[in-house]
Parts: C-alpha cells; structure tokens; sequence
C-alpha cells in the first residue's frame, strides 16, 4: 500500500536537473584551473551528450603531471599549450553525429570560450544555459584574461544566452 501522509510536493525544474548533471559530469575534469561540464539537450528535454574538461586521448592529465600553460611538460618544464580537449568539444565528439546538436540546448557550467562557441555556431546550438563566466589562463598563470570575441558571435548568430542563477551540486559528490 502506498503511504500518502507525506506526498513530494515539488521536483527539480529542467533547467536544475540539467545544470546539476553537467556539474556533476564536470568532477570528471582533469584541469586544475576550469571544471567545465556540458549537458546538450534536445527540444523534448532528452539528453544527447555529455561532456567534460580532460586531455586528449593517452596525452597527460593536469592533476597528476601539472598544466602545461603554468607548470611546462612534466620532462622539459617548457611552457605550451593546454593539453585539455573543453567539455564542449568533448560534448560534440560524444554526440557522434555532429547533425544532433542542431536547435540544442547546452547546459554549461562555464560560459564557452571562443574556440568552443565557434564549434556551437558550427553545429548549430540554439541556445546556452550557463552557471559562471570563462577566464581564459594566460601562459605562465600569472592573468586571466575575457573573451569578449565568444559572447559577440553567439548574439551575432542569434544564439539565446541564458545564466542559471539557480543551485548547484557541489564537491560533496567527490568521494
């Protein structure tokens, strides 16, 4: 028999539950400076991909070996490039067919940065759902950095923008 006294009341809304799977996607982030998590999401509220911050297949993760932007290669110690592919990239490869994505919704914990909004423009996002602002880390980790360039082509494009000013999961998930 089902006990009535005492009857949920409320549940999460779409935009909660989403932003709240990308946060917890985002714990899988090997960088140390940005836990990105991405969850795109068709029109009927069905999930089409997950992704999150992490290096390329085989390549090093930051959290063990250190940032190649502030710390250099872990045999060298040269400064280069961020070894990590951006959750949204990684998001769009996990779609598998690029065409999917087309009048999505991305739930995004941070707001893309300019490389990642072109592929959204590319793949034909229609709207982005977003926790907090990107920085992009300078080389040497000393600055952060805006990047204007990707909040411009997204209203260019016509692509909605949206802050979640709701509540987020946090590291309590992590064990």
């Amino acid at each position: 028999m089902v006990d009535l006294s005492h009857p949920k009341t409320k549940r999460l809304s779409w935009d909660a539950t989403f932003m709240n799977l990308a946060s917890i996607i985002s714990k899988r982030t090997s960088c140390k400076f940005h836990e990105a998590g991405v969850v795109f999401v068709d029109k009927n509220h069905r999930i089409i991909s997950l992704g999150y911050n992490g290096p390329t297949v085989g390549d090093y993760h930051c959290i063990e070996v250190g940032c190649a932007k502030v710390d250099g290669d872990p045999v060298t110690k040269k400064l280069g490039r961020c070894r990590g592919a951006h959750a949204e990239i990684n998001g769009i490869i996990n779609a598998q067919d690029s065409a999917r994505l087309k009048g999505s919704t991305a739930y995004t914990l941070l707001f893309p940065c300019y490389d990642c909004m072109k592929a959204f423009n590319n793949v034909g996002i229609g709207e982005i759902v977003y926790s907090k602002e990107y920085k992009r880390i300078q080389t040497g980790g000393e600055k952060q950095e805006d990047e204007n360039e990707s909040r411009e082509l997204a209203e260019k494009r016509g692509i909605k923008i949206r802050k979640y000013e709701g509540k987020l999961l946090g590291d309590e998930l992590l064990e």
